[in-house]
């Protein structure tokens, strides 16, 4: 789906499905940089903004679909404010933790949601039986 055409004052919007894969988390990345490419945010905040997004498609992958597999969406938009992506799963949802912290640098997992929410400047988690919602954002650099 395309919605809204690049301009002044207009809002871009696109959204895929991917096949919920960890080999797929490259064609992810790859296609939300792409449409960062054009937005007014500089090199190191696209960049927090893949790894933020590799972190929730990653979670959605892992946590979020059924063990034989299924489809994620991710929506991009993109506005003067800045750009927003969220990831969507169909798994069976998550107590989300008011303040997500880092756990013990033994620990095997678990830094998902911190890095989230260090990397973007807006992090909304919705989760319940039918599913998970991150709404990834990265406010633009007003002097791009």
């Amino acid at each position: 789906m395309i919605a809204g055409i690049n301009g002044a004052g207009q809002q871009q919007q696109f959204e895929r499905e991917f096949v919920a894969r960890p080999e797929y988390l490259s064609e992810i990345r790859q296609w939300v940089q792409a449409l960062a490419a054009s937005a007014s945010l500089r090199p190191g905040q696209i960049e927090d903004l893949l790894t933020a997004v590799d972190e929730a498609a990653s979670n959605a992958i892992r946590h979020g679909v059924p063990r034989d597999g299924g489809r994620i969406q991710i929506s991009y938009t993109a506005g003067a404010a800045g750009v927003g992506v969220m990831v969507k799963d169909h798994g069976r949802g998550f107590a989300v933790p008011q303040a997500p912290t880092m756990p013990s640098p033994e620990a095997t997992g678990g830094r998902g949601l911190p890095l989230m929410c260090a990397l973007a400047d807006s992090v909304d988690i919705t989760s319940g039986p039918n599913g998970t919602i991150v709404r990834l954002f990265k406010c633009s650099d007003p002097a791009m």
